[in-house]
């Protein structure tokens, strides 16, 4: 029987595969996993071929020992030669080897190494489910399974790639896209690992794949449309509202609906601040906004144009995260839309398409921002990019207004302690920056 997700693991992680198998089995999504559904004395390889090519997606479990497994390579290969949407879950604070890099540099993955693993999984169930259903019959003319939801028009398939790139996913800044998916209607979250972190174990910065933006970014958020001038009639009859306004984007705005008493403990996740991607949990993100209280009530919901890049806070109880470029966006009635520079990114490397000079502004307590650096007055990209100000003497202490500039990438980077800040050493890495 077909199933929707190939899970892909090295032998030494086969627990850790089976409880992320587990949990998307709890929630709908079917797995097909080595060695439990390879037939009783089938020939295993061509069982393991058989269960890629009749899978939607392909899973892939990170970690060391996945990097030097030649089995997992080769699986990862037969998937991206078959046109498989590409999942990879980071179980390990570990980059793709080489091998897999070559195969999974346009995919991004969700870092998952922090337990419970659990907290990870329910978007990524979601997003799964999402590509499953525009796994069309071409596709499965060319693998042997049958489509699990063909769309009845070609108008229609490509609102649902657009809706499922728009459930990508993004958990403490790390994400991803579906290798594959990119619709001509929206564009898939594209978003560095944050936190690489300087301690025991780590490998250094995390190299973003940046091939997933558009060239030629404004070296700013694009404007959004004004939020407080809706038209006096709103699309909806207040009934309650959905969990993301991605679900159809063709669906017209003002959109006025109703966040139940819950709203503060419901599950989703959002990115941006005042203006927010239009796959934000909804009424979490109208929580955030100030829009309404932990109590819930009505919610009027614009459609505002993409921007280049989304800035994460704390307001309301309610954690946003940054994000690159987006397609889509959302605002409320009633918010006071940003003015001037906005609070700095995590990174740089969020939206490696963002032109510089680039201006933001770092808040009080810079130096204490929790992440890592990497080089002296010339940081890689991936830098926490306050701190990198603090150390390079750009801002100190209390923050403030910092210029960014884009520099080539540079064979070595050498750490120092300088401002109270400790910098660390680091190799070859391909995109810097520095401060005015």
């Amino acid at each position: 029987m077909a199933k929707v997700a190939f899970v892909s693991h090295a032998s030494e992680d086969a627990a850790i595969a089976a409880s992320i198998t587990d949990y998307l089995e709890r929630n709908g999504v079917t797995c097909w996993i080595a060695p439990r559904d390879v037939t009783p004395g089938g020939d295993y390889g061509a069982e393991i071929l058989h269960g890629i090519e009749t899978s939607a997606v392909f899973v892939l479990v990170l970690s060391e020992n996945a990097n030097e497994s030649i089995f997992v390579k080769r699986e990862v290969e037969r998937a991206v030669s078959k046109g498989k949407p590409i999942f990879p879950i980071r179980v390990r604070e570990v980059m793709p080897s080489r091998s897999l890099e070559l195969f999974i540099s346009s995919a991004h993955w969700i870092d998952a190494w922090q337990p419970p693993i659990e907290k990870y999984l329910a978007r990524l169930a979601q997003s799964i489910t999402a590509a499953a259903k525009v796994y069309d019959s071409g596709t499965a003319g060319t693998t042997g399974m049958a489509p699990l939801a063909a769309p009845a028009a070609a108008k229609r398939r490509r609102h649902l790639v657009a809706a499922a790139a728009a459930i990508a996913l993004l958990l403490g800044g790390a994400g991803w896209y579906a290798y594959g998916l990119l619709g001509t209607e929206g564009s898939a979250p594209a978003v560095a690992s944050v936190d690489p972190g300087a301690g025991p174990g780590s490998t250094g910065p995390t190299m973003p794949g940046a091939g997933s933006q558009s060239p030629g970014a404004a070296s700013g958020p694009a404007e959004p449309q004004v939020a407080n001038l809706p038209p006096a009639e709103p699309v909806s009859d207040r009934g309650p509202c959905p969990q993301m306004l991605a679900i159809n984007r063709d669906l017209p705005t003002p959109f006025r609906c109703t966040c139940g008493s819950d709203s503060a403990s419901i599950g989703g996740a959002v990115w941006g601040t005042d203006v927010y991607t239009d796959d934000s949990s909804l009424c979490l993100a109208a929580l955030h906004a100030g829009v309404v209280g932990a109590g819930g009530g009505t919610v009027t919901v614009l459609r505002g144009e993409g921007r280049q890049l989304y800035i994460g806070s704390t307001r309301n109880g309610v954690a946003s995260h940054d994000f690159g470029r987006y397609a889509a966006s959302i605002t409320f009635d009633g918010t006071a839309m940003p003015s001037g520079p906005e609070h700095c990114p995590k990174m740089l490397a969020i939206n490696r398409d963002l032109s510089t000079p680039f201006s933001c502004t770092c808040g009080v307590g810079a130096a204490s921002t929790s992440g890592a650096v990497w080089g002296t007055d010339l940081y890689t990209d991936d830098s926490t990019l306050c701190l990198a100000a603090v150390h390079a003497g750009a801002i100190g202490a209390e923050g403030g207004l910092v210029t960014v500039l884009r520099s080539e990438g540079r064979p070595l980077y050498v750490g120092s302690a300088r401002n109270g800040v400790t910098s660390h050493d680091f190799g070859s890495y391909a995109a810097s920056i520095r401060f005015e």
